[in-house]
């Protein structure tokens, strides 16, 4: 399993022409599959809340910190072995874990139960972004990547679309516990291809020439101590300014997907499978145009400017707060549907054009953890804080708009055996929309960082 190919390793066979595309086809099929297993939980939530009797905060923990704090602490030893091992096979073996920890989430009775499933499916997953980064950086040459990086990418509004669409469905027809079952069986079956189809490229054999190389921060064969690049990462203040500015879109991007099944249910009464496609267009096909964008963006303005190539995401993510605030609270299904279709797209903008900032960062030796750490970051901040901070301003809204304690709020509304009492339906409805609304406005925080991190970058 040792993988000891490096840049300077002149006589590693070149990977044919071809094998590049089947290698990022491979790395977009295993991350669409992981995006469909994490949105499951957001699309089926409504079902786990009244048959368990969880609250929002109850389901913002579930959907937010036990997939995304061992995902984001995990990440970190799983790129020190992506940056020393075969990156295939580590691959290969993280898409088996999460697919079954998928199934496993289909048999939990209670929300302890579910909360460590999701933690299993968040440590299988935690291998995944990493190998596959570092796998991109070298199969494809620096003025191609960014837009590598966003077809990549697109595995998350592809896998989110049908997440929501198709387990919307399944759910209706099956229940969710057959659809957990059912998911788990495509990610071993794509472990499988990439066991035995993934290329192994010679690390840093397309970055011969470019200037960060000639400027001495090639390291060979030599994998540079996790301490080193921590102090050279967090030492920069354009990264921690990228990284602010990463994680409060992350927040809003992961959180108000997430609860927008909740909020369709709630504030317009649609059954489930409805919900699922709306939800799957906004979170899938909106998320998708702008990753492309973000990526086209990159490649034709930021390839040879790293200032210009920093600015991209502060405009692209601009636009994002009206568009999702106004379409919240406007109370038209259809307003509602255009304004968070559109803000989903601007803030899935800045993801390409961040990531080949971040890779222009690092040495070949050092991408997988580069990558590590700005996803431990990110997704501390935006999956472990989003969710919960948004299921609470939701209970706490909802309990006032009642003029209810929290257990008095529970017994009625959140009864394991009955029917909900009057007024709950527009408490829980108010409650969402109010939490959706307010986190919404982060994105205008984020433009701010995102400013500071291209003054602050290095030419």
């Amino acid at each position: 399993m040792h993988d000891t190919t490096s840049r300077s390793s002149c006589s590693s066979p070149a990977v044919k022409p071809t094998r590049p595309w089947l290698a990022l086809g491979l790395l977009l099929l295993a991350y669409t599959i992981s995006f469909v297993d994490r949105t499951a939980v957001s699309v089926v939530q409504e079902k786990l809340k009244f048959e368990l009797g969880l609250t929002d905060w109850h389901l913002g923990l579930m959907i937010g910190p036990a997939f995304a704090i061992v995902y984001s602490l995990a990440g970190l030893p799983m790129a020190r072995l992506a940056e020393r091992r075969n990156r295939a096979r580590l691959l290969a073996g993280c898409l088996a874990v999460w697919s079954l920890m998928v199934m496993a989430c289909g048999m939990g009775r209670n929300f302890v139960e579910l909360f460590l499933a999701r933690m299993g499916v968040g440590i299988g997953e935690a291998g995944g972004n990493p190998a596959s980064h570092s796998l991109i950086a070298d199969l494809f040459p620096a003025n191609r990547r960014a837009r590598a990086i966003a077809i990549y990418t697109l595995g998350a509004p592809i896998g989110s679309f049908l997440g929501a669409a198709l387990v919307g469905w399944m759910a209706q027809a099956l229940g969710w516990r057959h659809t957990f079952l059912l998911l788990g069986v495509p990610g071993v079956v794509c472990a499988l291809l990439v066991w035995r189809l993934m290329p192994s490229p010679p690390r840093g054999g397309l970055d011969i020439g470019l200037a960060d190389e000639k400027a001495g921060q090639d390291t060979g064969n030599s994998v540079p101590p996790l301490g080193a690049v921590l102090r050279d990462l967090l030492g920069r203040p354009a990264f921690r300014h990228l990284v602010w500015g990463g994680s409060l879109v992350v927040l809003v991007g992961y959180g108000v997907p997430a609860f927008l099944p909740a909020y369709l249910t709630r504030q317009f009464h649609l059954p489930l499978a409805e919900v699922g496609l709306i939800a799957g267009l906004v979170n899938g096909v909106a998320a998708g145009i702008g990753t492309i964008l973000g990526g086209i963006a990159g490649d034709r303005w930021g390839a040879s400017d790293a200032r210009r190539l920093a600015l991209i995401p502060a405009f692209m993510v601009l636009p994002a707060a009206p568009l999702l605030v106004g379409g919240l609270l406007s109370g038209s299904l259809w307003v509602a549907v255009a304004g968070t279709f559109l803000g989903n797209m601007a803030i899935c903008g800045y993801i390409a054009p961040a990531f080949a900032q971040v890779h222009r960062m690092a040495t070949t030796r050092s991408r997988a953890t580069v990558t590590a750490v700005y996803y431990l970051i990110t997704n501390l901040v935006g999956l472990g804080l989003g969710p919960p901070i948004i299921g609470a301003i939701s209970d706490t809204r909802a309990r006032q708009m009642m003029g209810l304690d929290a257990a008095a709020f529970q017994s009625l509304c959140l009864p394991l055996k009955g029917t909900p009492g009057a007024g709950c339906g527009e408490a829980l409805a108010g409650g969402m929309t109010t939490a959706l609304a307010v986190i919404s406005l982060l994105p205008l925080v984020a433009v701010v960082h995102f400013l500071i991190a291209a003054r602050k970058v290095r030419a």
